[in-house]
């Protein structure tokens, strides 16, 4: 039977594998949480033409996603940083983002209720002014956002990668015209900033295009990030990002980044981050669904999705890792980690397809045999995607231009 969770938070840490690797073994050992185990890779351009000569070589990052209830982040994001040594220079980042609502099959195990979580633990100094932006794109469109990210202010993106999975399966042979590979280029960046790294973002991924993929920004709710910018020559000892952060306490505030004029490499004057900005339109009360499913049902959990209404999904594998539970019947393995292979499936949709979607994930997920599952809802506050026009309005825009 489903079981509704509320105060629930999904804490994402991007860390090098041997942070990565201590921050699973005390999280685990110490039977916090368990945590699910992807990899990623950090940001490195062919901003010049030689580049394209040398195979690119990617720096690469471990990714952790933990379930956990709301009153045991502040401890988990504190291990996070403590193990992973985040005070570093360009360590990593961690982040939780609030779910609106949360569902979990009979034999999800992953959120923990024992008393010990409760338990104090010394706090770091975690920034509650951050948004995360995900971005769904091609491949052959991600450095170019990647770039427009960077030159906007902002860390370089960390990516992982995707299926599309959705309409292209329902095309027959037509799927082959369509590309299922995605990448999904994550930012975090301060509030103050945001707004101008999307805007800059979404211009270069051309979203209001179809076919394009799409983009969209969660709110943090607890977070502390420290990434590079790009690889670059080691005798910098700075990066673009850490010393705008170092303007921004020298200051006392960030209104210097909109009154700030400044030569654009030789090609005239440019403006602050936050002027000048064009107005775009967004897309409200959007959900972000993002189910965490055993491998071996998430095809059918799929199509109990799609089936509801989704209109598409984006689809990561992931080992789970756990710590050997039963360990009466085998001592031998007490300690031990034991490793799954489970898919997250996400989409992005409107309230009333939300609600059809779990709905029926409510009904017929434990009727389908999908027990090991867990549903997480997030409001989106902003969304950058291809929106068709309705038919009525295609006849009015002939009409007009006929006229």
């Amino acid at each position: 039977m489903f079981n509704s969770k509320h105060h629930i938070s999904l804490i994402t840490a991007v860390l090098p594998s041997p942070s990565a690797n201590a921050v699973i073994n005390d999280l685990t050992s110490n039977e916090v949480t368990d945590v699910l185990v992807s990899n990623a890779r950090g940001t490195l351009l062919r901003d010049h033409w030689w580049k394209s000569w040398v195979p690119p070589i990617s720096p690469s990052k471990t990714m952790l996603r933990m379930v956990v209830p709301a009153r045991d982040v502040e401890r988990v994001v504190n291990t996070v940083i403590v193990e992973g040594k985040l005070d570093l220079q360009a360590a990593g980042a961690v982040f939780s983002t609030p779910c609106e609502s949360a569902y979990v099959g009979s034999e999800f195990h992953n959120l923990r209720t024992k008393e010990t979580l409760n338990t104090t633990t010394e706090s770091n100094k975690l920034s509650e002014n951050l948004s995360a932006i995900f971005c769904s794109v091609g491949h052959s469109l991600s450095d170019r956002i990647a770039k427009a990210a960077i030159n906007a202010g902002a860390h370089g993106p960390i990516v992982h990668y995707a299926e599309g999975k959705g309409l292209r399966d329902r095309l027959g042979w037509l799927r082959i015209t369509k590309d299922s590979e995605q990448e999904i280029l994550m930012v975090l960046a301060d509030n103050s900033d945001v707004e101008g790294i999307f805007a800059a973002m979404a211009k270069a991924g051309e979203f209001h295009l179809p076919g394009r993929g799409f983009m969209y920004r969660l709110p943090v709710d607890k977070g502390m990030f420290n990434l590079p910018s790009r690889i670059a020559n080691p005798h910098y000892p700075a990066n673009t990002q850490q010393i705008i952060h170092a303007i921004d306490n020298l200051t006392g505030h960030t209104h210097w980044r909109d009154q700030a004029v400044f030569d654009v490499g030789g090609e005239g004057k440019g403006i602050g981050l936050n002027l000048g900005q064009q107005k775009q339109q967004e897309l409200i009360n959007q959900i972000c669904f993002s189910a965490v499913v055993n491998r071996d049902q998430s095809q059918d959990f799929m199509d109990l999705m799609l089936d509801a209404g989704a209109p598409g999904l984006n689809v990561s594998y992931s080992r789970f890792v756990a710590m050997y539970e039963d360990e009466h019947e085998h001592p031998d393995l007490a300690h031990a980690h034991i490793n799954h292979e489970y898919a997250t499936i996400r989409c992005i949709t409107n309230q009333a397809t939300a609600n059809s979607v779990t709905e029926a994930v409510e009904s017929q997920a434990e009727e389908k045999g999908i027990k090991d599952v867990c549903v997480l809802a997030h409001s989106v506050p902003r969304i950058a995607k291809y929106v068709p026009g309705t038919k009525d309005h295609r006849v009015k825009s002939k009409l007009a231009m006929a006229s």
